[in-house]
Parts: C-alpha cells; sequence; structure tokens
C-alpha cells in the first residue's frame, strides 16, 4: 500500500522494534526522521562495518531523531557472519521483549543490499520469529537515478544465504533475469554463469514506480535482448514494481513451466519491492536459486532522488 510521507507515523502507529540500515542515499533516512520517537520503543541500525562516509553522516542524523538507537555492525561480503548476527541480535530481542502479545516490528528496506534485504527476510520468516511478531516492511521509492552510472566492477557473485536452490546436474541452467539499470551487472552474472538459456524479464509499464523510469529501463531491455537474443526463449515476461504478490505469482509461474527442463537462477536486478516478490517465490520453492553480485564501486554522488511518499506492506500477507 502507499501513503505520503505526512502519514506514515499514523499508518505504523506505536512500533516496538524499527530496523534500517543507513546508506549513501539520503532517502535511507527519510523513515526514520519522519518517526515520532516517543511512538519507537527500541531502533538498531544494521550497519556495514565499510561504510560510506556520507552513511555514517545520515546514521547521525537518524539517531538524533532516535536516541534510543543501537547500532550494529556487520562485516562486508561475510554471509554467513552477517546471518548469524542478525539471527542472534533478533532472537535475543524478542527472549527480552516477547510477553503474550506481538511485538510490532517495522523495517525500513530502502538501503539494505538486495543480498542483506534477502537474508533479514529469511530470518523474519522463521516460525519463531514470524510467530511473535507483527511486521511491516516499509520502502521509499527512487523518483529518478544518476544518469551516468549506478555501479561500475562486479566483485564477486554468489548464491543468496538460504537461497541457494537445489540443481540437478541433469537439467540444463536457466536465468531469470529482472532486468533494470545495470547493464554491466547483467553482463558480468551472464557470463560467469554461462546458461544454457536466458529468460528476460522487464516492469510492466502500470506497475512502475513512474514513467520515466520505466522509459529508462524499456529501453536498457531492448538492449539486452538484442545483444542476448542467441540464448533468450520465448517473449520474456514482465513484473511489478510495486506490488510484491504479483512479482511472487510470475515467478512461481515460471519456475512451473520451466523446472522440467531446467535449473532456475534468478538474478533480481530491479527494485527492492519486486527483488521481494523473487525471495518470497524463493520460499516458497526451494529448487529455485537467487544470486547476487556485489558491486565493487557504488556512483554515490547523487545516486537517486527520491519520492515523497512511501510503500508498505504486511509481511503476513506475504508468505
Amino acid at each position: 500500500m502507499k501513503t505520503e510521507k505526512e502519514e506514515i507515523v499514523s499508518v505504523l502507529g506505536k512500533i516496538d522494534l524499527f530496523i534500517f540500515t543507513p546508506g549513501f542515499e539520503k532517502r535511507s533516512t527519510m523513515v526514520g526522521l519522519s518517526l515520532n520517537p516517543q511512538l519507537v520503543s527500541c531502533a538498531y541500525a544494521f550497519q556495514l562495518d565499510e561504510n560510506y562516509r556520507v552513511s555514517s553522516e545520515h546514521l547521525s542524523l537518524v539517531r538524533e531523531n532516535l536516541n534510543n538507537l543501537e547500532i550494529i555492525t556487520y562485516p562486508k561480503n561475510k554471509p554467513f557472519e552477517t546471518f548469524e548476527l542478525l539471527a542472534e541480535k533478533i532472537d535475543s530481542y524478542l527472549h527480552t521483549n516477547y510477553k503474550d502479545t506481538k511485538l510490532r516490528i517495522v523495517i525500513d528496506i530502502t538501503a539494505f543490499t538486495r543480498e542483506i534485504l534477502l537474508i533479514l527476510l529469511r530470518i523474519i520468516t522463521i516460525p519463531f520469529v514470524a510467530d511473535k511478531t507483527d511486521i511491516t516492511l516499509v520502502y521509499m521509492p527512487a523518483k529518478c537515478y544518476q544518469k551516468d552510472w549506478l555501479t561500475k566492477g562486479v566483485r564477486d557473485i554468489r548464491p543468496v544465504l538460504g537461497y541457494s536452490g537445489l540443481l540437478s546436474p541433469s537439467k540444463k541452467s536457466l536465468l531469470v533475469i529482472l532486468s533494470g539499470f545495470e547493464e554491466e551487472r547483467i553482463h558480468t552474472i551472464i557470463d560467469a554463469f554461462e546458461p544454457s538459456n536466458i529468460l528476460l524479464g522487464h516492469p510492466n509499464e502500470l506497475s512502475s514506480i513512474s514513467s520515466e523510469l520505466f522509459k529508462i529501463s524499456e529501453q536498457k531491455y531492448v538492449e539486452l535482448k538484442n545483444k542476448f537474443q542467441h540464448l533468450i526463449i520465448d517473449e520474456g515476461f514482465t513484473f511489478s514494481c510495486q506490488d510484491i504478490l504479483e512479482t511472487k505469482q510470475i515467478i512461481l509461474s515460471i519456475f512451473q513451466k520451466y523446472k522440467d527442463e531446467y535449473n532456475i537462477i534468478i538474478a533480481p536486478l530491479n527494485n527492492k519491492i519486486s527483488t521481494l516478490g523473487v525471495a518470497f517465490a524463493g520460499l516458497v520453492q526451494e529448487e529455485i536459486q537467487i544470486c547476487y553480485a556485489s558491486a565493487n564501486h557504488y556512483n554515490i554522488e547523487n545516486y537517486s532522488e527520491a519520492f515523497d511518499y512511501f510503500y508498505y506492506y504486511k509481511l503476513e500477507s506475504l508468505i
């Protein structure tokens, strides 16, 4: 669902635990700065141990508003250690605070990397956590992105922890790509996996965040389609950048269609909402592998410009 920035406090109400990560984009602060500190009992900032200076500045801004904020630092490019740290911290919080009523937790997903977001999702959908919590996911969308480049170089390509899939050596590989703005990442992933075939997806116009972003992504989609025509099967597919359940169902339909012939490997390279759609599909069908390509460099100067509204989703309606 969508709400204006001014309405977010009334929409979320009293919050037992607020979780976010400080990023180099200004929009990573918008939820934390919009909250009423009197209504937030506890807050966690999951911060990368090699963070950008501007990210630390953004963290300080939120901390001025939420003075009960605790900082938890996780290591870069170490998913196992990160999973254990996040799981231990959330487990400890529940053991300390859960009584008889579900705890209201709000997670600002705006600035988490796709990998950390999927790892966090795996943790909060564990029955021990899900049964004791009422979790809302909040996202502030970008109105526009840096036009020159977003990322440069790929450090590593790996299956996301908890979404490694069940791959059969007797099947061919199908790389399913939810395309966005980062051509180099897509090219590198294709080169690394050397898939038998590619199924290329792009946002549908009606559920894109904006017409401007749709036009940019559509142009890049056409370029990708032309470049890799020899590997592409079918006419591709469209997905939603606003509706998590819609994207989830699309991915599950693709899995059902191709599972007998192919190992399904998915690269979600559009926004966080469509990435969550892929993740929830992966939670349903554990044969699906979801991969992540970590970037060497981000163009942190004017990376994005934010809208003045939020999307929010109840976790229980998505599982």
